[in-house]
């Protein structure tokens, strides 16, 4: 799997670059998306994590100090009840029905 890098990311600061072939997440192998999303749930803000990545012919590890994710740090990440265009809130203790 190729990797796109962001800036000022924990892992562009650690050296890896847009382009490296993910191998290995930790302790997890690497053969599609799904298993970047599997093996990073088992990583805590604080975990310094190997990325091993394959850079033209030259197999590379990176230690990585993992941080939350950005949107994390804000809050809530769903609407509030109401908010969502079609959505009408409803309560599992409430008996009446929605109108249209």
């Amino acid at each position: 799997m190729v990797t796109q890098v962001a800036e000022d990311t924990p892992a562009a600061d650690a050296g890896l670059k847009e382009g490296d072939v993910l191998l290995q997440l930790g302790k997890k192998k690497i053969s599609d998306p799904e298993d970047v999303f599997d093996a990073s749930f088992y990583i805590t803000a604080g975990d310094t994590v190997p990325i091993t990545v394959m850079r033209g012919d030259q197999k590379m590890t990176f230690h990585v100090q993992a941080t939350m994710h950005p949107v994390s740090k804000t809050g809530m990440l769903l609407a509030s009840p109401g908010t969502i265009p079609g959505v009408v809130p409803m309560s599992l203790e409430d008996d009446t029905v929605p109108s249209p």
